[in-house]
């Protein structure tokens, strides 16, 4: 019983997920598309190597996803933006409750950027963990010059970098293929087409048809990603704690922590109607920092990165532990899941 509570009392300063996945068939991140063809998402190493990437925009993107639907069926606190899942947060939400948001501009003009980031951190889970930047603008006056606007009714340029990042997710080189395929829609309905302008005879009945190249992916992508726990509800406009309820910022906490669990189980990204992936594996390390240092990071690029790490790891006093397949991950994260948040002392924040 004692060492139950002595592990709820831990706190959790920083987390990163170190490893390898390996994922078939898939093509979670795409360029974009010229013509008819699809072209996969390619990115340069230091040395001139090129490989397959999946941006980490796009699982930034997934990890946001299952973090919306949690906080959906769990009553977590999210504003009108983020309830409907619109990519811009609290910009967003302003324009939807501007009455609520007007009483920012009620503020000292030097005290408006606290009072902006206080509220979006407070009333909305996906702001605080995800981030948000809210762009500079004169309350109201969209339709008028500057020379019609007024100072006072200026609404602060502010932002939250997020407290969970994901670097790009990249091909071990000689370890991922890359293919185009061709595939073709066919009409349901028939074409008429005329072997001789301005006269019917020979008329040809054709099946309308659609050709477009998709590309699919296979192999072994090193992942690096951080979450830091410790900034869970810190305005860091004057570093200070906007959200200082313990059980809310705990419940944030875990929200990321299911979210990562879904993210490496189903990465939802591009495409997935018609290339889900197949998920081969995972392997790897999860490193956690309980006391005020930066977990290291160093890239699965390398073979050696897994002793690497727990050399660096062990100078620094971060505990790490190893997962051989997404079983092992799911358990460590829920592990996690039992202990709290880090925050800074009280007189830090002075």
């Amino acid at each position: 019983m004692m060492a139950n509570q002595e592990q709820k009392q831990e706190q959790v300063f920083e987390i990163a997920i170190v490893g390898r996945v390996v994922w078939n068939l898939h093509s979670l991140n795409n360029e974009g598309t010229i013509g008819n063809v699809t072209e996969p998402r390619t990115v340069v190493l230091w040395d001139g190597t090129k490989t397959d990437g999946v941006s980490g925009e796009m699982m930034k993107h997934i990890h946001a996803f299952w973090t919306w639907l949690q906080a959906r069926e769990n009553n977590l606190p999210l504003c009108q933006a983020c309830k409907e899942f619109k990519p811009e947060r609290a910009n967003a939400d302003r324009r939807l409750r501007r009455e609520v948001w007007k009483e920012v501009l009620e503020e000292p003009k030097n005290e408006r950027p606290k009072v902006a980031v206080n509220k979006a951190i407070v009333e909305c889970a996906i702001c605080d963990l995800h981030g948000f930047l809210i762009a500079q603008r004169v309350e109201g006056e969209e339709g008028r010059g500057r020379r019609g606007r007024s100072q006072e009714d200026k609404f602060p340029a502010v932002h939250r970098t997020s407290v969970i990042e994901f670097g790009w997710v990249v091909g071990i080189p000689q370890k991922f293929h890359r293919d185009l395929h061709l595939h073709a829609r066919h009409s349901q309905e028939e074409q008429t087409r005329e072997e001789d302008e301005g006269t019917r005879e020979g008329e040809e009945r054709v099946t309308v048809q659609m050709l477009y190249h998709r590309p699919t992916r296979s192999g072994v992508y090193a992942f690096v990603t951080l979450f830091q726990a410790w900034r869970i509800g810190l305005n860091e406009v004057n570093y200070t704690y906007a959200l200082n309820d313990e059980n809310e910022r705990k419940k944030r906490y875990e929200l990321a922590l299911t979210a990562y669990e879904w993210t490496f189980k189903r990465p939802d990204g591009a495409m997935t109607t018609t290339r889900l992936p197949h998920i081969e594996g995972a392997e790897g390390l999860v490193l956690v920092a309980k006391t005020a240092v930066p977990v290291p990071l160093l890239s699965p690029l390398r073979e050696n990165y897994r002793q690497q790490l727990k050399d660096l790891a062990q100078k620094q006093g971060v505990e790490v532990y190893e997962f051989d397949d997404l079983g092992e991950l799911t358990d460590i994260l829920t592990g996690l899941r039992q202990l709290n948040p880090f925050k800074l002392s009280a007189a830090s924040q002075q």
